[in-house]
């Protein structure tokens, strides 16, 4: 088996001169292994079969020596364990801790981090304001996402607006100009394996005021200033004792928050569980057809972990020329 990785790998190098992006996917006993090179990096994913685990490593093609990050993640993409960065002299940048959420960086080099880091600070009060520090703490999770950048007033054809010129870089980049526009975004955990990205940000200008936030801040109603109750585990074990049509189908599980007005979830957080029981559709279906699917629906509160909602739903999808659209799930009419 290492012969022939070490086959493939010299087979793709060897189209190095001939194109600048080249990929090739190969099996283990135990992994699928994705081999990628572009004009600048040679990228190695390794997914393991048995196990929710992914390795990844990117190296410079420059100097396949000289690593440029690595690190761990799940199958559902979620960062696990220590991640490292690189320059291609070998420059050390930053180490992030992806189990503790904490990050190490070369002061060297991110010369505007404390500045970041204060509008950090103001971001994470202001959430807490919101959400109460319970719910801060154990719920809201910081995984280093967000963009710094400079904006200024710009007149076109069109009236005068403030814009970006010019973007910096994400937020565990080194950036070299003083920014003055500092996004910063939040993910929501329910447990260490089901986190919810990048549900929640908050823009602020250069002295701290909120300029813009995501529509859940918008739009959110009044709420308990405490931590979430429910859980994948708990809410289905919940589902299996109040049981509606008879599947054997996995349940899937969603964080959600009701944007519409005038529903009962408006303004408010819902935990929701899906399992598909049935599908219609013509046995000729191919380009240009309807297929329903049916579903057992279960809803939470997420505080309380209560359940408010059971019943069965449908998804109409709508097939045409190869593309899939589907609707809401709505109620199933006898």
């Amino acid at each position: 088996m290492k012969k022939y990785i070490i086959l493939i790998i010299t087979i793709l190098f060897a189209t190095q001169v001939h194109s600048q992006y080249h990929s090739v996917t190969f099996k283990t006993d135990s992994t699928e292994v994705e081999l990628v090179k572009n004009s600048e990096y040679r990228i190695w994913e390794e997914t393991y079969n048995n196990k929710d685990s992914i390795f990844y490593s990117v190296r410079y093609i420059k100097d396949t020596t000289e690593i440029h990050t690595e690190g761990w993640f799940r199958k559902n993409e979620q960062y696990i364990g220590k991640w490292s960065k690189y320059k291609i002299d070998g420059t050390w940048l930053y180490t992030i801790n992806y189990n503790n959420h904490t990050w190490k960086y070369n002061k060297e080099e991110f010369k505007y981090q404390p500045l970041k880091d204060s509008m950090k600070t103001k971001a994470d009060k202001i959430l807490q304001g919101i959400f109460g520090k319970d719910f801060f703490d154990n719920n809201i999770v910081f995984n280093f996402d967000g963009c710094t950048s400079v904006k200024k007033w710009q007149t076109n054809t069109t009236g005068t607006y403030w814009m970006q010129n010019p973007y910096l870089g994400s937020w565990i980049e080194p950036v070299y100009q003083k920014p003055n526009s500092f996004v910063i975004a939040y993910d929501i955990k329910l447990s260490d394996n089901e986190l919810y990205n990048d549900l929640l940000h908050i823009e602020l200008d250069s002295v701290g005021n909120v300029y813009s936030k995501s529509l859940i801040l918008e739009n959110i109603d009044k709420i308990p200033k405490k931590k979430f109750t429910i859980t994948k585990e708990k809410a289905i074990q919940t589902c299996r004792q109040n049981k509606l049509k008879v599947s054997n189908a996995d349940y899937k599980t969603y964080l959600k928050f009701g944007y519409r007005e005038n529903t009962p979830y408006s303004g408010k957080f819902y935990y929701e569980v899906a399992q598909e029981y049935d599908e219609i559709k013509d046995e000729n279906c191919k380009d240009d057809c309807e297929i329903i699917k049916l579903f057992n629906i279960w809803r939470f509160d997420p505080w309380s972990s209560e359940l408010l909602f059971k019943k069965s739903m449908k998804k109409v999808f709508t097939l045409h020329r190869g593309c899939l659209r589907g609707s809401d799930f709505m109620e199933i009419k006898e």
